[in-house]
C-alpha cells in the first residue's frame, strides 16, 4: 500500500501526537458535511494525541466543488484555512460571489484573495491530493485514513472511535514504569 505524503499544510493537532488521522473530502459533499459533528468528537475525545489533515479530493463534474477548495487554499494564504475550511461546510451556495463575500466576513484581504483564487499554484496543490487520494484508492468522499490504513464502511461513532482508540493505545506509555525500591528511585513512563 503507498503511503500517505506527510507535508501538507492542512494538518491539525498536538504537538507529538500518536494517531495520524487522513480525510480526503470534498467541501460540497452531502456526506462530508454530515460527518463534520462526527470528526469532531473523535478530535475532541483524543485531544492532542490525533493529528488530523485534510486533502482535497473535489468532484472533477462539480465546478462549485473545485472554487470551494480553491477558497480553503487561498485563505491558507493569509493563515486561515480552518477558518474557511468551518466556513465552507455550512454554505448552501459555492460560486465566485459568495465566497467573496465569504471572505470578506472572514476578515480576509479581498483582492488577494480573489487573485489567488486564480492563481495556477493552487489548482496544482489541489490536484496534486487528488492524484494522491487515487493513488490510495479513494473513489468517493469523505475517504479517512488512521495511521495509513483506510478505513472502509459507513463513518459511525462506534466504528471509527475504537479504531483510533486502538492506534493511540499502541503508543501510550504508563505514567509509572519502574519503581527501584533499592536506590529509592521512581521511572516515570512519559519522560517525567
Amino acid at each position: 500500500m503507498n503511503s500517505i505524503t506527510t507535508n501538507s499544510f492542512a494538518d491539525r493537532g498536538g504537538p507529538t501526537p500518536t494517531v495520524e488521522l487522513t480525510e480526503f473530502g470534498d467541501f460540497t459533499g452531502a456526506q462530508c458535511r454530515r460527518s463534520r459533528p462526527l470528526l469532531a468528537s473523535i478530535l475532541k475525545a483524543f485531544d492532542g494525541r490525533v493529528r488530523y489533515s485534510y486533502r482535497h479530493f473535489p468532484n472533477d463534474q462539480s465546478e462549485a466543488s473545485k472554487m470551494a477548495a480553491l477558497a480553503a487554499e487561498a485563505a491558507r494564504r493569509q493563515g486561515q484555512f480552518w477558518l474557511m475550511y468551518q466556513a465552507l461546510f455550512t454554505q448552501p451556495t459555492i460560486n465566485r460571489s459568495s465566497l467573496s463575500t465569504l471572505a470578506i466576513s472572514l476578515g480576509l484581504h479581498y483582492h488577494q484573495f480573489l487573485n489567488d483564487l486564480d492563481d495556477e499554484e493552487l489548482y496544482h496543490r489541489i490536484d496534486a491530493d487528488r492524484r494522491e487520494g487515487q493513488q490510495l484508492g479513494v473513489m468517493t468522499t469523505p475517504t479517512f485514513f488512521v495511521n495509513g490504513q483506510r478505513f472502509y464502511g459507513k463513518l459511525t461513532q462506534a466504528r471509527l472511535a475504537p479504531i483510533v482508540h486502538a492506534q493511540v493505545s499502541q503508543y501510550a506509555q504508563p505514567v509509572l514504569s519502574k519503581v527501584d525500591v533499592a536506590n529509592g528511585m521512581i521511572y516515570w513512563g512519559r519522560g517525567e
